[in-house]
């Protein structure tokens, strides 16, 4: 048998020197991850170069991953704004921003369509905040008026490209379900980076010259994509829309958040990761004074050595997470954990083993009950000698089959369905093998519809007739159902009960299979009425004013003119009257005078009546 036994050395690269323990550090592992049972490896926190694990001098970086839905300029669970916060811990508790030289960088990881639909903020623990990017506001939302005044529009020059893309987006959206983002047609495109600095002093190269254009260049593989930053290279960084100057005073310690707007109702997006990086020179140091391992088996060797010992025995691949800390003297730390996979490395033992439907053995497949030896080399260079006793739980599946009419549904393992197809549910039995229970749904008269055809649907109780036509398509026999009554016929004659405001009439097709679908329209009647007076006294207390009276009638105009055809009263609504006075105000003589009327339905508004006649005026 093979025994694996590497002693890998590594160690913290302090070369005497303070170790800036408050800053962002990590420890850079080189250990074998992946071991044989039985073996063991070596590690040493030590001074020399050719260690294989080091103390990175890291900026002060701190980072945030978590995807984060930026819908589509809609409030969702109260708020218009979707926030990420980093918080920082490390620094001096008097320590904050003196100017934007301090801050480094900040990252975000994105995707969103249409680049000028979004507002993007950082605020820091105190509350102060600086624009990474402007709304373009070009368009409206219900979320705009969360974004300030100030803060949009885009400001620098003709060639901005608002139209186009952060990183690799998903350009499709669930608008009836835009706060979800599981629901189908939200979901996540590609992320890129992208940095914003006001930083001149770390050799960043901006993009576009000024660094506030963003366009996608000729060049760009994707060209209708903001080209992303390259964070390793320091190049095409952007600056921000309001200088990092406006966080001189913000404290370091606190959470800082990412704050994001959609001010358009077009397009969502995601946040995937953002980070902000400080300069480490506002960092305090401190010296590297112990270290430790924890985790799995572990034998400490000295004050700097330990030894990582594997188990003897292991009958699948193992896990193990060891933890790597360095505590420096001002009671800081580094904690970093990392993982060693041990693979098994059998020596003559007689092995238990369950699976379902099958088990893959090299080249050889097992799907039933069965004992077998092996002798193998594994690819980590284990050896593999052994019996093993297997036993094989089998699989299930179910079918069931229904028949359900269109829009009707069909429950099936608590889940409801409308449509053909073939469903599946997958249960463990109880070895821990999945079963399937199978639903083959068919739906019958899918393409059967129920029509009405009427003529007319408004009547007058002079014609109270309406005309109904079956326009039903693939049934096989329809009935109306009305007042109580059903009917079998193609078209018939429909008396309106003329004594009802309005009537509805149904309509239900049927298929030999048993399946309905009901239409129905509704009818109502035009009672519209105009009764106008031939006489008026206006000298008398009675019948002072002439008047229409008015039933369902909407808007009236009425023109009073003359026996010489002189206009003498314009009257505008359904409550004018004439008193008998003159356009100027003057009193009419007595005398015959002659009327035209204009007026509208108010059931049919879109219809002009008229009505003309004599009016005599007594004194």
């Amino acid at each position: 048998m093979k025994r694996d036994r590497r002693h890998i050395i590594f160690c913290l690269i302090l070369c005497l020197l303070p170790l800036a323990m408050k800053g962002q550090r990590i420890i850079e592992l080189h250990l074998e991850r992946n071991q044989c049972a039985g073996s063991e490896q070596t590690v040493t926190f030590g001074l020399r170069r050719t260690n294989t694990v080091v103390v990175s001098n890291q900026n002060a970086t701190l980072g945030h991953s978590e995807q984060i839905f930026l819908p589509d300029g809609v409030e969702c669970n109260g708020s218009c704004s979707y926030r990420s916060p980093v918080t920082f811990s490390e620094f001096d508790p008097s320590a904050c921003i003196t100017s934007a030289e301090d801050i480094k960088y900040v990252r975000i990881k994105m995707e969103h369509s249409y680049i000028g639909d979004i507002y993007i903020n950082i605020t820091c623990p105190n509350g102060r905040k600086a624009d990474i990017m402007r709304y373009a506001g070009t368009g409206t939302s219900a979320c705009d008026d969360a974004i300030p005044s100030e803060s949009v529009g885009w400001l620098y020059g003709d060639n901005l490209s608002e139209g186009f893309y952060f990183g690799e987006a998903n350009d499709r959206e669930n608008e009836n379900q835009p706060c979800d983002a599981n629901a189908s047609g939200n979901e996540p495109g590609v992320g890129w980076n992208y940095c914003w600095s006001s930083n001149t002093t770390s050799g960043y190269g901006y993009a576009a010259g000024d660094g506030i254009v963003y366009r996608a260049p000729n060049g760009n593989v994707n060209s209708n994509i903001i080209d992303s930053s390259n964070v390793a290279a320091k190049t095409h960084f952007y600056h921000p829309d309001q200088n990092f100057t406006r966080l001189v005073g913000c404290p370091l310690n606190g959470t800082w958040y990412i704050e994001v707007v959609d001010g358009y109702s077009i397009d969502n997006g995601y946040i995937f990761e953002w980070s902000l990086s400080l300069d480490a020179s506002l960092i305090d140091t401190c010296r590297a004074e112990s270290y430790l391992v924890m985790g799995g088996p572990t034998e400490q060797v000295n004050d700097s050595t330990f030894r990582l010992i594997a188990p003897d025995h292991v009958l699948h691949d193992s896990t193990v997470n060891y933890r790597f800390i360095v505590v420096s003297s001002c009671g800081d730390t580094i904690d970093t954990t990392a993982a060693i996979v041990y693979h098994p490395n059998l020596q003559g033992d007689t092995i238990d083993t369950a699976v379902c439907e099958s088990l893959r053995w090299g080249s050889r497949i097992f799907d039933r009950d069965t004992m077998f030896s092996f002798n193998a080399v594994s690819q980590w260079g284990c050896d593999s000698i052994g019996t093993m006793n297997l036993t094989v739980y089998p699989s299930y599946k179910q079918h069931f089959y229904d028949t359900v009419c269109v829009n009707e549904p069909c429950l099936f393992e608590g889940e409801t369905y409308y449509g053909h197809g073939t469903y599946t549910h997958r249960l463990p039995t109880i070895h821990g093998c999945d079963s399937l229970l199978i639903l083959h749904l068919h739906v019958l008269s899918e393409e059967m519809r129920a029509g009405i055809k009427a003529i007319p649907l408004i009547v007058t109780s002079e014609s109270p007739y309406i005309e109904l036509y079956d326009a039903s398509r693939h049934h096989d026999w329809s009935e109306w159902q009305m007042g109580g009554e059903e009917q079998r016929a193609t078209h018939l004659t429909y008396r309106y009960p003329t004594e009802k405001d309005s009537a509805v009439i149904v309509l239900v097709a049927y298929s030999y299979e048993g399946c309905s679908d009901t239409a129905s329209v509704t009818a109502r009647i035009d009672r519209t009425m105009v009764t106008v007076p031939n006489v008026f006294t206006p000298n008398l207390e009675r019948n002072k004013v002439w008047r229409p009276a008015l039933l369902d009638v909407s808007e009236m105009e009425v023109w009073i003119y003359s026996r010489q055809g002189n206009l003498v009263a314009h009257l505008e609504g359904t409550e004018a009257y004439w008193d008998g006075r003159n356009l100027d105000g003057t009193p009419c003589p007595q005398g015959n005078y002659v009327y035209q009327m204009r007026y509208r339905s108010t059931l049919r508004p879109e219809r002009v009546l008229t009505k003309s006649g004599n009016i005599m005026m007594i004194r």
